[in-house]
């Protein structure tokens, strides 16, 4: 039996440890930033429930997750994301008005079910600013990747500063500094998360927020989305490149890993695009050879534009027959009607004809993919597989066109007097 001193201790021992865990309670839910909830007003669930429906239907690389500026690319920069997202698979997950509470809670009701997308961006937090202080906000934001990184371990986070902004006092600007440098710093040593601050971008070359960029001094308008996805591409590609074994071919930023062949070059690197002017001049070649790979890029084409990709090609001799050439060209060009079925994009020139034809009109980006191992050669375009063949059950040509019995060789972009446009250029060797 208890004496009555057991009893006293036992029931103040108690007492210590609820009071304990009211207190850590009480301590957790002073920071409101950390506390998942959701948004009581009916738009915000409509709109929550409408991201929930996209993801199900699957097929998601790249998820943009924030508020209203994220929220902004289906409005001021709806043009913007479809000449650079849609190819990626990408979805946006930004709610105007959002904290990252509310964030922390679509996590956890259906934003990221049954999906493993490669990629999310994340820019959160400006919102808080009213009700929380720099170490609360960083903390919401730990709170949202620590998140992501446990619900989806294998995908990459690209981690934004959040942006600057004039709309608001001193005090209020040095919050939001202050919480993005706490925020970095947290998540530093994660090989799996990358920061980023893209803000000096915006500004001008006296260092301040024009208001022809964000004419509220928060919100982009069409430039400064524009703005934004010029500096977000390398690294977006990058990282995406990374998630699916694959390794840019193209820095998005110079000449790195090319060379001109055959004449004056008018080839140059620009905001994550490599181009030619149409000199008709020199082609442009990867560095090394290649033997069998798979090859990503996305190309966008003028009216009456014309290229093509060389493969296993030598650095003499014309490329096209050397080596291989899959066509690229603007395909309804009035021009081009008399063609032969193997001239039109896609196709292995003077080989294997594409079908069926897929190409978008000239002026947008499209997307091809080459697969070649051996002799075997497959090529998508758009989506659609338009060439399934085998290169050896054309030998009756190779008099003509002696590359098609080569296996190895360099990876190169024709300049055929048209300008033309290339980026996220990928490769994944095969072994």
């Amino acid at each position: 039996m208890f004496s009555r001193v057991c009893l006293r201790r036992a029931g103040l021992l108690a007492l210590a440890v609820l009071l304990s865990g009211l207190s850590a309670s009480v301590a957790y839910a002073e920071n409101s930033a950390i506390v998942p909830v959701p948004r009581e007003d009916n738009g915000w669930m409509a709109r929550h429930q409408s991201m929930n429906d996209r993801v199900k239907q699957g097929n998601v690389d790249l998820l943009f997750i924030g508020d209203s500026i994220t929220h902004g690319w289906e409005g001021a920069g709806k043009e913007v994301w479809n000449e650079y997202y849609p190819n990626r698979n990408a979805v946006n997950l930004g709610i105007g008005g959002d904290q990252t509470q509310h964030v922390l809670w679509r996590l956890d009701n259906g934003n990221i079910d049954n999906i493993t997308p490669k990629l999310a961006v994340i820019m959160i937090g400006t919102n808080n600013c009213r009700g929380n202080s720099a170490a609360e906000i960083a903390e919401g934001v730990e709170a949202i990747v620590k998140k992501l990184r446990t619900k989806l371990p294998e995908m990459r986070i690209l981690l934004l500063a959040i942006f600057p902004r004039t709309d608001v006092d001193a005090e209020t600007q040095q919050k939001i500094k202050d919480a993005t440098a706490q925020f970095a710093a947290a998540v530093a040593a994660d090989p799996m998360v990358e920061f980023m601050d893209i803000g000096p971008a915006f500004l001008n070359e006296k260092g301040e927020l024009p208001k022809d960029v964000m004419p509220d001094l928060l919100h982009p308008n069409a430039k400064g989305y524009e703005i934004e996805a010029k500096v977000l591409e390398p690294v977006i590609s990058r990282l995406l490149a990374a998630a699916g074994g694959w390794t840019p071919l193209f820095n998005g930023k110079d000449l790195s890993g090319w060379e001109a062949v055959g004449g004056k070059s008018s080839w140059q690197a620009k905001d994550g695009i490599l181009f030619t002017e149409g000199a008709g001049g020199a082609w442009l070649s990867t560095t090394k050879e290649y033997g069998d790979f798979d090859l990503s890029l996305e190309f966008k084409i003028p009216k009456g534009g014309n290229s093509g990709v060389f493969i296993r090609a030598p650095r003499s001799g014309n490329p096209a027959f050397e080596g291989s050439e899959i066509q690229v060209l603007d395909d309804a060009d009035e021009q081009y009607k008399d063609l032969k079925p193997y001239q039109f994009t896609g196709s292995v020139y003077s080989t294997i004809a594409a079908t069926p034809r897929v190409t978008k009109p000239f002026g947008q980006w499209q997307k091809m993919e080459i697969h070649i191992q051996g002799q075997k050669i497959t090529v998508t375009v758009n989506g659609t597989k338009v060439v399934d063949g085998d290169l050896s059950e054309h030998m009756d040509l190779v008099k003509d066109h002696p590359g098609l019995k080569r296996t190895s060789g360099f990876i190169g972009l024709q300049d055929h007097s048209s300008r033309l446009d290339y980026r996220n250029i990928l490769i994944r060797e095969i072994k």
